[in-house]
């Protein structure tokens, strides 16, 4: 077969069966409109979902809701209280049917009784920049540290408020979207090739929970810069070099904050134990192993018994870590 019938079967496969499907799309769409419309259009997407780099299926969703007030930092109730009492006058006299809205320290969730999947939308309020912009002339945010959490994280992190409160750091989320955006438009295969390597992460999450460290947005930059780097890249070589890239990423940060060019959004690698990095190291061997053999099949079929064979992780009760990365050679030049 040749590379580009292998590539858009893979596409399609990513499309069937890791992207949110079109009824959740259509859910998040009316949920989210139902909030600008509350909130009078003071609100945006961001995360994953919002880069178009989310995998199926969707349980929750980011709204920042921007504020000019910067006494929040100090005491974030006086955005928070006013934000919860018109979400909730907002809910009453709507048809959506909502499982509950409650208040933490710094965001307002609303969990739905009546979406296709578990599915929940936390509003975090921002603290817009307006002298600080982006290239894209977008303004800066300080937001809370919890936007960087995954949901089950972000809920461990609100227990500890007491001991250790949350900082305010600055972000840059219109700025990660509209840069993904506008690369998904030049070659779509991005979002494919992230949700595939996202796919393939999760399940390593689901087998080793958090001993498996590999964060999700360290892995779409590395996904992200590679096809800066080599424009017209396909899923099915970029699925090859951005695996093979990941043991090279684990040694040091190397991507920088687009809001703060001082912080890394990898400065995580420096703390992983020798463990945890062999963990990654380990199955990120494996899963080139199988990856590599797919500019190699002949058939449709052979073609998703690999790609299913990717996103199937069995764990070792009995681990034996190895010492040395495997050298993996990418289809092009390296891209750092």
């Amino acid at each position: 077969m040749s590379d580009e019938a292998i590539n858009q079967i893979i596409n399609k496969y990513i499309g069937e069966h890791l992207s949110p499907k079109q009824e959740q799309r259509d859910y998040i769409s009316e949920k989210y409109e139902e909030i600008r419309e509350f909130l009078k259009d003071s609100c945006f997407q961001s995360g994953s979902y919002a880069r178009y780099t989310a995998n199926d299926p969707v349980h929750d969703l980011d709204v920042i809701h921007p504020v000019l007030d910067t006494t929040i930092q100090n005491n974030p109730s006086i955005v928070i209280d006013s934000l919860y009492a018109t979400l909730e006058e907002g809910y009453a006299s709507s048809k959506t049917q909502v499982k509950k809205i409650y208040r933490q320290s710094h965001s307002v969730t609303i969990e739905f009784a009546d979406a296709p999947e578990d599915f929940s939308i936390d509003v975090v309020p921002a603290i817009e920049q307006p002298n600080e912009l982006n290239e894209y002339e977008q303004p800066l945010y300080l937001v809370p540290e919890i936007l960087s959490l995954n949901k089950h994280n972000r809920q461990e992190r609100y227990t500890k408020l007491v001991e250790e409160p949350i900082n305010w750091i600055k972000s840059d989320p219109r700025g990660y979207i509209k840069a993904t955006s506008d690369l998904n438009e030049n070659n779509s295969d991005f979002r494919h090739t992230a949700k595939l390597l996202k796919a393939w992460r999760h399940a390593c999450k689901i087998e080793y929970g958090n001993d498996f460290c590999l964060k999700s947005f360290h892995l779409e930059q590395i996904i992200f810069e590679h096809f800066i780097n080599h424009e017209g890249i396909s899923t099915l070589d970029a699925g090859v070099d951005c695996l093979g890239l990941v043991s090279d990423c684990l040694t040091e940060p190397k991507f920088p904050d687009r809001a703060d060019s001082g912080r890394f959004i990898d400065e995580y690698v420096i703390d992983l134990s020798s463990e945890q990095r062999q963990l990654i190291l380990r199955l990120q061997t494996t899963a080139f192993e199988i990856i590599r053999k797919l500019p190699g099949c002949q058939n449709e079929r052979e073609i998703i018994d690999c790609l299913e064979k990717l996103l199937v992780i069995h764990k070792q009760t009995s681990t034996t870590f190895i010492s040395v990365a495997q050298s993996v050679t990418p289809h092009q030049p390296w891209s750092y």
